[in-house]
């Protein structure tokens, strides 16, 4: 195996510490920008209270993804749901499990519009004809004809050039291409902006926008009862089980790609990542970056996904003790949690928080599993050592990108009450 370890400029775990809190504090500045840009962006497209933010962007370490490597464009991804509709504790009964496949569902159409409310804008007239795979289905809400007119309802063509003229604008770019994704992937529709800033940086902004249906109840009940648990407190458990959560558009592995849908969780996680105390946010954003600079090499044409160094956390967090956080220094912590995921990677068996019957890895490849195991198999004894040595670039690229668009908001926020999408 290729030795990963990196000529790292990281001397000490307090200079590790001093490091990542002022890219944190940046990450969030450019985030909280970015949510406000978002906001201008999409004011006329969705009802401010249909659109919800996720993802890294709200959750923290947003700008991790940037390890990836020392050159090239950095990029940042804002993930969003647009809520199309709701389904009550009462109509509970149009969902019905995919056998076999934990977290996948099917939307039962017979008498649906008494168990779901739909937003009318989505729905064109109302009628649910519009969702069925085919006139003479009608079996299942089709998720995949719900992709396909969402997506058309946040369709960016950006004709009169207006999105490139505010993105100029707030980034302070020398040249901006703006690139609506015709053909939808996964169950997202997106938007990218690829910038060339006068710096002479790449930057690239992509909005991620899933068709979200909300379930006004809670799935995943066991765990709501599990024990024993440290995190989160019992009054978060609550408030996350009487929030419910998301399905969006996503088939299984080998599924029926026109009817099934997946249970999302992103509002529980983000309100869990709101609910991590400052040792618990600077370690994850610690280990997310090795995470992205050492372990997402591509094999047989697959990449770890980010959501494992997410799940690993989660995990760690709800069985670690107060005094665990307390009584260790920050590369100790980050140590345990890179350990952590490697015996997960040796299990060959990642459980989803919510829903352990799901394995993260289950369609990983083997070679990539065996990898990534003799990586951090070293970094997780001295995760400092492995610490990319352009941190500090990094960390200067992103207070100028911020300064910039702190400067750029008010002009595009006040273009933006004069000028229509």
């Amino acid at each position: 195996m290729a030795n990963a370890r990196c000529a790292s400029s990281v001397t000490s775990s307090k200079e590790l510490h001093d490091i990542f809190q002022r890219l944190q504090a940046t990450d969030d500045k450019i985030c909280r920008l970015l949510a406000s840009f978002v906001d201008v962006l999409m004011h006329q497209k969705v009802p401010r209270h249909g659109l919800l933010r996720v993802g890294s962007t709200v959750e923290g370490a947003a700008l991790c993804r940037w390890f990836r490597s020392e050159t090239g464009a950095r990029e940042v991804e804002l993930d969003t749901m647009y809520v199309i509709g709701s389904i009550p504790d009462t109509g509970k009964h149009v969902v019905e499990s995919v056998a076999s496949k934990p977290g996948f569902i099917r939307l039962k159409i017979e008498n649906i519009l008494h168990a779901i409310t739909l937003e009318p804008a989505v729905l064109e007239t109302g009628r649910v004809e519009p969702f069925l795979r085919e006139p003479s289905n009608t079996a299942y809400l089709s998720s995949r004809r719900t992709k396909e007119i969402a997506a058309k309802q946040l369709h960016f063509k950006d004709d009169d050039g207006y999105i490139k003229m505010i993105v100029g604008v707030l980034f302070g770019a020398s040249e901006v291409r703006v690139t609506p994704f015709e053909e939808i992937q996964g169950p997202s529709a997106m938007l990218n902006i690829s910038l060339s800033l006068s710096s002479g940086h790449l930057f690239d902004v992509s909005i991620d926008s899933v068709p979200a249906i909300k379930l006004d109840y809670w799935p995943a009940n066991d765990w709501k009862t599990r024990q024993p648990r440290y995190w989160p407190a019992p009054s978060i458990v609550e408030t996350i089980v009487q929030n419910g959560c998301h399905i969006v558009p996503k088939t299984s592995p080998g599924g029926d790609e026109d009817n099934e849908w997946r249970l999302s969780f992103s509002l529980a996680e983000k309100k869990l990542a709101e609910n991590r105390n400052p040792v618990q946010k600077e370690s994850y954003f610690v280990a997310k970056a090795i995470f992205y600079a050492h372990l997402k090499m591509e094999i047989e044409g697959q990449r770890l996904p980010s959501y494992a160094i997410k799940t690993v956390m989660m995990w760690v967090c709800e069985e670690q003790p107060d005094s665990f956080w307390e009584d260790n220094n920050l590369e100790d912590i980050v140590g345990a949690i890179l350990e952590k995921l490697e015996v997960y990677l040796k299990a060959g068996t990642l459980p989803h928080y919510f829903i352990p019957e799901i394995n993260i890895l289950e369609t990983m490849p083997e070679l990539l599993i065996r990898e990534s195991k003799e990586k951090l198999s070293e970094i997780k004894k001295k995760p400092r050592d492995f610490m990319p040595p352009y941190v500090s670039a990094i960390q200067a690229f992103a207070t100028t990108l911020s300064e910039k668009m702190e400067q750029g908001l008010q002009l595009v926020q006040l273009f933006a009450n004069f000028v229509k999408l």
